[in-house]
């Protein structure tokens, strides 16, 4: 079953819950209207270099990634999202044909503390969950918004508060988004929707560094 099969089945059981589907509606709207996204990395862009901490707190440098060789980032809003808790096991389960293509896996989110200790532990994830404090690395790589009050309202009334999560009132979030990066620091592949329903399939980010190894060839 692809990605999007398993996104499928979670977009129809939330089709029920009308709060929430108003909120996914206004949201869509307000980030269509402002062209959200559009000032995203895209292939042929260089990766703006990064320092961040891991879920041990170790401090993890895009510039030691990238002397591995291949990279592939992946920006998610946290783990209270079910589409990047799909998302991210999905990766899991790609990780070793990404490492046989030759690319390394890191997944941002403005989550900080605990939580990207509770992400990797209950998701079960062997790749690095990195805190990209005040969003900084999804600013660079204009994949970040702020959330609309009405929008943190409702994630709010279900128990989501992204103040505490991410150590600050900014209430801002990434939008959707994948990118796989050469040893050169060069993006060579990037995915960026303005609809959190949708993601990358594995399997393209599989092909794209297979690209990158045959072109190197």
């Amino acid at each position: 079953m692809s990605l999007e099969d398993e996104l499928s089945q979670i977009r129809a059981a939330a089709r029920n819950d009308a709060p929430l589907q108003a909120a996914y509606q206004d949201l869509l709207l307000r980030l269509d209207r402002a062209e959200t996204g559009e000032r995203a990395l895209k292939p042929g862009d260089a990766m703006p270099a990064f320092l961040l901490p891991d879920a041990e707190g170790q401090l993890i440098a895009s510039d030691d990634l990238l002397a591995r060789g291949s990279l592939v980032i992946n920006f998610f809003r946290g783990n209270w999202c079910p589409y990047c808790r799909q998302t991210l096991k999905a990766l899991e389960a790609a990780l070793p044909e990404i490492e046989a293509a030759g690319g390394q896996l890191v997944a941002l989110t403005p989550d900080t503390g605990h939580h990207l200790a509770d992400t990797k532990r209950v998701q079960r994830l062997s790749y690095e969950i990195l805190s990209d404090v005040d969003g900084t690395v999804g600013l660079q790589f204009g994949v970040l918004f702020r959330a609309p009050a009405a929008y943190r309202e409702v994630l709010a009334s279900y128990g989501i508060d992204l103040a505490e999560r991410h150590g600050n009132d900014g209430g801002f979030i990434p939008l959707p988004a994948t990118y796989v990066v050469d040893h050169e620091g060069i993006v060579r592949y990037a995915f960026v929707d303005i609809d959190f329903t949708r993601r990358a399939e594995p399997a393209a980010v599989v092909a794209a560094l297979k690209q990158i190894h045959s072109d190197s060839d």
